[in-house]
């Protein structure tokens, strides 16, 4: 059964299915091999087919729910009232008093909760093997990491147990385990999503994602639920994000890093399948630059390796001082060493990005978009416990900066590896283009040979 959000609502139209068909269907799949390690709880199967047998009854109303019948799942870290909340430590978990506004407007807008997913915990990973509640299995290929922090939320769109996945993402956790399953992750600008309802990562710029098969759907998805939320002190007096800048008649410019810039961290292959994805770019009459990219990994070391991660310690430090033994240790490490940093070196980050903010402006004045590979290489679990903090900092290569720069992004699958692994390539670019951005991820998807 395909529950992908275009799809489903068609069948909804056509009557071939129920809401209740699907949500009996997808409950029937949550016990099977291929979700293993994916959930951390799941909704009561009696209020799921309460909700979706209500649904059955408002068919008439489909014009009016946008999210209609959809199926979706919840990153742990996000908060769904009467659920409990573990962000992947079981010592941290509480019942949650109050649904994130970002759920509960996907709920108002007639789509079907029906689980939390296993997450890196405390969000702290793009590798998605930090979790006492195990390890998401790659859809693709077991032996390979799912990616994370978000990596149940893009198995449970991968297998086809949802047909969207709330994940959030801090310095890369909703696209890079897009990459490693073959969907699209879809992370607006910060400020698009209301933050309240989840454990922060770093407040400061974390935002909620989406996981959807088709860009087109992500993007869909995305502007039902872009709002700004006047409860939420981070929210923006306006939100670029839904006064969109109309995409220009002229062809899009776009930019990729410089040869020497590139990184694939030894991997000649994902080398070689980026080099594919810029020329698919040039067949769509779309032209590709190289240009400087050093602007952007300048502030890379500030998400893992800098100050930055005293916003973890804000979140959730008291916590871990409070319950000694309690955490994944390199978690517990990450979050606690941030304590050597002080508030000296915390402004002269936030000096930092500034700099490159104001540097940027030019370059983003003569290019529509960056296109970048979503990571260099292609991981193994193995791979990953050798060496952990590398392994993790390589992965977050193309994506540590994009959201202390308040850059929208999203992550498209590109092509297979020889182990059969997905590898896919992000396109960014600042607030106010997701549209742009969804355009040019669809077009580059549809031009896949054998779409």
């Amino acid at each position: 059964m395909d529950i992908s959000p275009r799809k489903l609502r068609a069948a909804y139209r056509s009557g071939s299915f129920r809401p209740s068909d699907v949500a009996a269907h997808v409950l029937s799949r949550l016990n099977g091999a291929d979700q293993s390690g994916v959930w951390i709880s799941t909704a009561s199967p009696g209020n799921v087919m309460a909700a979706a047998r209500a649904l059955d009854a408002r068919i008439g109303e489909i014009d009016k729910l946008p999210l209609y019948g959809l199926v979706f799942s919840v990153k742990d870290c996000i908060d769904v009232a009467g659920e409990q909340t573990t962000s992947a430590c079981p010592e941290f978990a509480y019942v949650a008093n109050e649904t994130s506004p970002v759920v509960a407007d996907a709920v108002s807008a007639g789509a079907i909760y029906v689980g939390k997913t296993n997450m890196d915990q405390f969000a702290t990973g793009l590798v998605g093997v930090r979790s006492p509640y195990g390890i998401a299995r790659n859809p693709h290929n077991p032996d390979y990491i799912p990616g994370g922090s978000s990596s149940g939320a893009a198995v449970s769109v991968a297998t086809g147990t949802s047909s969207f996945a709330f994940g959030t993402d801090t310095g890369g956790s909703g696209r890079v385990p897009a990459s490693y399953c073959g969907v699209t992750g879809f992370k607006p600008a910060p400020g698009a999503f209301s933050q309240r309802g989840m454990v922060y990562a770093c407040r400061s710029f974390d935002t909620i994602s989406l996981y959807t098969r088709d860009p087109s759907d992500g993007y869909d998805v995305y502007r039902v639920l872009a709002r700004r939320d006047p409860a939420d002190s981070f929210s923006p007096l306006e939100c670029a994000g839904w006064t969109e800048q109309a995409s220009p008649a002229r062809p899009l410019r776009i930019a990729t890093p410089r040869l020497d810039q590139l990184k694939f961290f030894g991997n000649p292959e994902t080398e070689r399948l980026f080099g594919d994805a810029l020329h698919r770019l040039r067949r769509l009459d779309l032209p590709v630059v190289a240009v400087d990219f050093s602007p952007f990994t300048s502030i890379n070391d500030l998400m893992f390796f800098g100050p930055f991660l005293a916003e973890r310690d804000v979140s959730i430090g008291a916590f871990l001082d409070a319950h000694p033994d309690a955490g994944v240790k390199i978690v517990r490490d990450i979050v606690l060493g941030s304590r050597k940093f002080s508030a000296a070196d915390a402004y002269r980050a936030s000096y930092a990005v500034k700099e490159v903010q104001r540097g940027l402006r030019a370059f983003w004045d003569a290019h529509d978009a960056l296109v970048v590979p979503t990571v260099g290489t292609v991981l193994r679990i193995q791979d990953v416990a050798r060496d952990p903090l590398t392994a993790n900092f390589n992965n977050g290569y193309y994506t540590n900066y994009a959201n202390p720069l308040g850059l929208a992004a999203i992550a498209v699958p590109n092509a297979m590896t020889g182990a059969g692994v997905p590898y896919g390539v992000t396109f960014l670019a600042p607030a106010g283009r997701e549209r742009l951005l969804a355009d040019l991820a669809r077009a580059f998807t549809d031009s896949a040979v054998g779409h």
